[in-house]
């Protein structure tokens, strides 16, 4: 049972790590000449109507691709901006920092909740004005 829950727990992790390190950003089309570049693309034309190319590429001045399965060839000129799904990294530390701050959290209530009673080992939640050990958080 408790197993189930690890890693239910860990698939939501890794799904919201996923969604939330990434954003759409503006790209420089000298970007979809990398090897790794996105995979899909918003275009806004300079009429500013914005269509989606899917395996962009640039060739000399045209943006190519394809738009709704066909083949679709935009000159720069014709481009206003472009847009991508791309990694950002802010979001990933602060994903990061804010798991970590959680973990660290729960490692410290668990420990603070078992601390007391009559198999404390010695663990205590501080003491009273008389100088009693309080033995129950």
């Amino acid at each position: 049972m408790v197993r189930n829950r690890v890693v239910v727990i860990g698939l939501l992790f890794g799904v919201v790590e996923v969604s939330a390190c990434t954003s759409v950003q503006r790209v420089l089309p000298d970007a979809l000449l990398a090897e790794n570049g996105p995979g899909l693309v918003w275009v806004t034309r300079t009429n500013n109507t914005v269509v989606e190319v899917v395996n962009p590429t640039v060739k000399r001045d045209t943006l190519r691709g394809r738009l709704n399965g066909e083949r679709v060839r935009i000159p720069l000129s014709d481009v206003q901006s472009v847009r991508a799904k791309l990694p950002d990294h802010r979001k990933t530390a602060l994903l990061v920092t804010t798991l970590g701050v959680a973990a660290v959290s729960t490692i410290y209530v668990m420990g603070i909740s078992q601390a007391g009673g009559p198999a404390s080992n010695g663990i205590t939640c501080g003491t009273t004005v008389r100088g009693d050990p309080i033995l129950a958080c």
